[in-house]
Parts: C-alpha cells; structure tokens; sequence
C-alpha cells in the first residue's frame, strides 16, 4: 500500500482486458509489446504504486495473467457485454464490503497513462457524484473513470436487463462528474484498436 493515499480512500485498479479484440485479428493486446515490455506489464508498473490493489478482467489467457501475481476475474455476466462487465466483476469482488471502495478502470490497449489522473481523483476531498468520468484534452474518455463500490446493485440490474451497456449512459443515469486532464505527452493514453494504432504507438 502506498502511504501517499489517504486513509480514506481504498482505489482499486481494474485493467480491462476482457474485449475479443476483433479489429486486431483477435490477438490479445495485452501482450503486444513495446521495448520488451507487455502492454499488461506496462500498466501494472504504472498503476501499482497509487493502488491499493489491482484487478485483472480478463476473459482467455487466464493462466498468462496469472503470473503477475494479481486477482484474475472473468465476467460475471457472459456475453461480452462491455467494459462495464468488466467493472462489475471487479465490483462483485467487494460487493458485501462495507468499505468506502472506489475502482478505477483502465484499458489494457493503452499502455502508457499519466497517473495524475489518478491524483486529480484523490484530490477530490468531497465526492458528490458515484462517478467520476476523465476528460483527457477535453475528450470525454469513459474507459478511464473512477467509480464508487455504492453502485453495484444498480449496475448488477442494467447488466441483467441489457445486452451490453454504454459507460456514459449509465453515469448520467446515476450522477457523474468529470476530472479535466491535459497530457504531457502524445503517447499518453493512446489507444491500440488495430495493427495500424499499434504500428503508431511505436513510431512515437
């Protein structure tokens, strides 16, 4: 545990890496690499010193994620139903926690962050909102969100009830917020859809 987070605030880390990655002829991008470095491995070492805990969701190559040495959750829900099934198979975790539990959400397909944005987050002395969604340049970017553990039954619901769901429709539907971030570098944040991404996030 890192002692710069307050007491008050339990952040675990979820990486999102259960998508079938079909615009990437369905190879696992978590494992791409950059400089000898996995994507998932870039992350974790990014991520570990501001989170309490990380979470992998992933939904093949279970054993490969294994190694790391983190918790490795399938979806609850099956059927592929987003990254928001992701959240919450992280969130059924903890779901009879009576903690004060926020889950920060981080795909596996953009390998190099700025943890700052997990700083803006902490530095949110009182949360009004169970949600809060970062604006990255000033573009909305759902797939990096925080979100408070209060949520889980109504997100258990909208999972039951939907085949798959929107990020963004869901927290307008409970309340959120935004963080407003500015990058320091271009590679920050960028995401890995396809070979072409891929063949750009090296060229930087």
């Amino acid at each position: 545990m890192n002692l710069d987070i307050p007491k008050m605030i339990k952040l675990v880390s979820v990486i999102l890496t259960g998508g079938k990655s079909s615009r990437m002829g369905y190879e696992n991008k978590s494992f791409l690499k950059i400089k000898n470095k996995s994507f998932i491995e870039i992350l974790i070492e990014s991520l570990q010193e501001k989170s309490h805990e990380i979470i992998i969701n992933a939904n093949r190559d279970i054993s490969k994620y294994k190694i790391f040495g983190y918790k490795v959750v399938s979806d609850k829900i099956g059927g592929y139903k987003g990254p928001l099934a992701g959240l919450h198979s992280a969130l059924d975790l903890y779901k009879n926690s009576k903690e004060d539990l926020w889950f920060a959400l981080f795909p596996t397909d953009a390998p190099i962050i700025n943890t700052g944005i997990i700083d803006n987050f902490i530095s949110i002395t009182e949360k009004k909102n169970k949600v809060y969604i970062c604006k990255i340049d000033n573009i909305i970017e759902p797939m990096f969100s925080f979100w408070s553990s209060k949520i889980f039954t109504e997100l258990n619901e909208v999972l039951l009830k939907n085949n798959g769901y929107k990020i963004m429709t869901f927290a307008e539907e409970i309340g959120f917020d935004y963080i407003n971030f500015k990058k320091n570098k271009k590679i920050e944040f960028f995401n890995v859809n396809d070979k072409n991404d891929y063949t750009e996030l090296l060229s930087f």
